[in-house]
Order: C-alpha cells, then structure tokens, then sequence
C-alpha cells in the first residue's frame, strides 16, 4: 500500500491553518501551489516555520527559528509521520524568513538534503527507461516500469521495477526495490564487502522486512485491528521500520559506515532469548490476512533482539568495575560545554571508555552522540545511563561523592529538559 502523500501534504497544510498562520506552499521545484495537495512545502513567515514533505525519503522535516515555540505543532507532526509510517526531523536554523527568502530557503535545502543522502555517490543519470548511480568502483543500476520524465525532479527514484548493484562485470540483483537498501549495499561493496557475506545479508534481509513491516502496519492500522492486546506488537514493528531506515542511511555514509557495521555486528553477537508468544493470535480476525502473517517472523525477530540486546547490556552492567572512571569523569571539569546535554554527552561517552565489554562501549557512545545531538532518548537508553552510574558507585563506594555528582547531573537534565 502506497502513502498516499496528497493526504499528508494536505493534513499538513490544515494543521497550520487550524493555528491561525499564513501558510505559503510550494511543489518540490519551489513553485508556489495553490492547491496544498500538490505542495512538499509549506512557509509560515510568522512565526518562523518551515515543513517540508520528502518524497524521496518518506520524511516529514520540520524546520523553525530559534526563539520559536513550536512544542504542539511538533508533536501533532510526530503523530502524523507515525500514523503514515514517515519519519520525522526537527532542526532550528539562524535567522529570520521573508517573502523573497521563502524560495531560496527552499532551494538551498533542496541541495542539502541532496548532499546528505548522496555523500560520494555520483549524480543519477542514465536513459527514459535505466537509471545509473555510480559510487567509485561500483554501480547502482535502476530499470523503470515507465520512461522517466527527466523534467520532473525525482523523477529517476521512482516507477522502479528492478535494482541492480554492478561492480566490475558482476551484476547483482536486489531482492526489494528499495533505492536506500541499494545505496547500502554499494557502500558495503565499495568497502570491500560482498554481496553474501553478514552485512550484505543483514542489508537484504533488513530491506525484506521493511515491506513486510510496513504491509503490516498499514493494514492493521486501516482496519482497526489494534488493541490493548497487540498495541505493544505493533510498536515493535514501528519501532522496527526506523531502525531499518536509519540503518540503511548509516550504512550509505562515508563517515557513518564503521559504526552502522558495529552495531549490526553487536545484534548479531548477543545470545538469542526465546519467546513462545503467539502473536497471529493477537491479530486474529474473521479471515486471517497474509498480511499479518508475513510480518510475524519479522516481529519476533524484532522482538528477541530487542530482548536479547537489553538483557546482554543489562549483564554487562552488572559485570563491570568501570575502572578508571573517577578520573575520566574528573575531566569534564577541565572543559566549557555548549550545553548541558553536551556535558552529559561527554560523561556518557567517558562511562564508553571505561567499559570493558565492547557491546557495552559501543552502546554507551551511541547514547552519547544522540545527547550531543539533541536527540530524544527511550527509556532503555535511560535506565542504562542509570544502572551503569549506580554501579560504579557501588564498585567504588570510597570514591561515591564523584558518581553521585555524576548521578545528580543526568537526574537534573532529565527532569529540566525532558529528553523521555
């Protein structure tokens, strides 16, 4: 089931004007559009607000001022993007919109968010009917269902009917459409992976289970056939998608690569827990559809590496001495931080260092990068932060007064700016 993006534009659009704002809508060449449903833009001057509705990443990205208050707007967008499976992004930029300002804010992101996802690919280029992106040594060859409109931006990611990823004189065919799971399988390629090995499975087997995911939520949502029985299953699943997505996106970057590989590597490591739930059960109805029953695999999956990942943190936390930390801790008096979330993002990444299981370590520094970043964390992310400071107090009582410092730091940001 396609998302149907006329629908979400003109939810947008109403979701502004029900605010009292003067909404200005443009299509993705920066064109003024009259009709919202034909609109990925929308400006509003005053207070400061700018939406932008990705096709090419199935995004809802929210862009304001630095002094304005967009709390309500946010989360209303947030359930938007989750109720059609899109992702959501908020960023604040300097400076103030005008009327002429509109369309180059409009193109200078457009060439942003460009930059972003093709870091080191080359352009897409190609005829009506093929489509090529190359990446070094490797190529991603794209075949349409109709001929592409080269007037129409976009126009070579969509009306896809099969990817190819061609390094040297071997071609290899995708098993999904999915132009992101192609862009990491490139990368890998490009890195010296292949296309079988851990990685290049895990990116197919990721890129499968996206659509049965996404078929899944779709249709289970659209009938009503979630409930306080299944509500938790279904999270999962959405929980699951961004994963996958984000994933996909690290995996594609230069810069980001190494990472995205330690951690598939650290899912792939953990000792698989066993879950005899019967989850069809949980969205039976008159006729079972296949579309609950693809993604249930999928699910469980989901599910036992979600557990398996939190009890193996949880056992490493309880197995460490986080020898050393007194002193790492110690430093962050040595530096100005921009932030609070900053100085928590240095401690965190400190508790990194002194961990001795690579699992632990790896997990610490992601949580790190997302305070230094302004992310949300869930509540896992939370009561690791917690568990890892209380025990190494309990190691080292003598020294308790600097994690309690420490301890008194994360309490404090977290009831001061709500990162939950």
């Amino acid at each position: 089931m396609a998302i149907n993006l006329p629908n979400v534009a003109e939810q947008i659009f109403n979701l502004l004007k029900g605010y009292g704002y003067d909404v200005t809508s443009f299509d993705n060449d920066g064109k003024k559009q009259i009709d919202p449903a034909e609109s990925m833009w929308f400006s509003v001057p005053d207070p400061n607000i700018v939406i932008k509705l990705d096709k090419s990443s199935d995004e809802i990205r929210l862009s304001t001022g630095k002094n304005t208050n967009v709390d309500e707007i946010r989360e209303r967008l947030k359930d938007l993007s989750q109720k059609y499976l899109l992702s959501f992004d908020y960023k604040t930029f300097n400076g103030k919109l005008s009327p002429k300002s509109e369309q180059i804010f409009v193109a200078q992101n457009q060439e942003k968010d460009m930059a972003d996802v093709m870091e080191a690919f080359g352009t897409m280029t190609g005829s009506s009917k093929t489509s090529y992106q190359p990446l070094d040594n490797v190529k991603i060859v794209v075949k349409h269902k109709a001929p592409v409109n080269e007037e129409s931006r976009g126009a070579r990611s969509r009306n896809i009917h099969s990817i190819y990823i061609q390094r040297g004189e071997e071609r290899f065919k995708m098993a999904e459409n999915n132009l992101h799971a192609a862009r990491a399988m490139a990368r890998h390629l490009q890195k010296g992976g292949e296309t079988f090995d851990t990685v290049g499975n895990a990116i197919t087997e990721m890129a499968a289970d996206l659509g049965k995911l996404r078929t899944f939520t779709r249709y289970v949502q659209s009938n009503n056939l979630v409930n306080e029985d299944n509500q938790e299953y279904v999270t999962i699943a959405l929980e699951n998608i961004e994963n996958i997505k984000n994933t996909f996106k690290k995996l594609s970057g230069v810069k980001t690569y190494a990472n995205a590989i330690e951690h598939l590597e650290d899912m792939s490591n953990v000792e698989m827990l066993e879950d005899d739930v019967d989850l069809e059960a949980k969205f039976t109805e008159t006729h079972f559809d296949s579309r609950v029953s693809n993604a249930m695999d999928s699910i469980k999956r989901s599910m036992n590496k979600r557990n398996s990942f939190e009890s193996t943190i949880r056992t490493a936390i309880k197995n460490e001495s986080f020898a050393n930390l007194r002193d790492m801790l110690q430093e962050t008096d040595m530096f100005d931080f921009a932030s609070h979330g900053a100085r928590l993002g240095y401690q965190v990444s400190q508790l990194g260092h002194a961990a001795e299981n690579s699992v632990l370590k790896n997990h610490l520094y992601g949580i790190s990068k997302k305070l230094n970043s302004g992310d949300r964390l869930g509540q896992f992310e939370y009561d690791t932060i917690k568990s890892c400071l209380l025990s190494a107090r309990e190691a080292k009582v003598q020294e308790g007064n600097m994690y309690e410092s420490a301890q008194q730091d994360w309490e404090n940001f977290i009831e001061k700016y709500n990162i939950l």
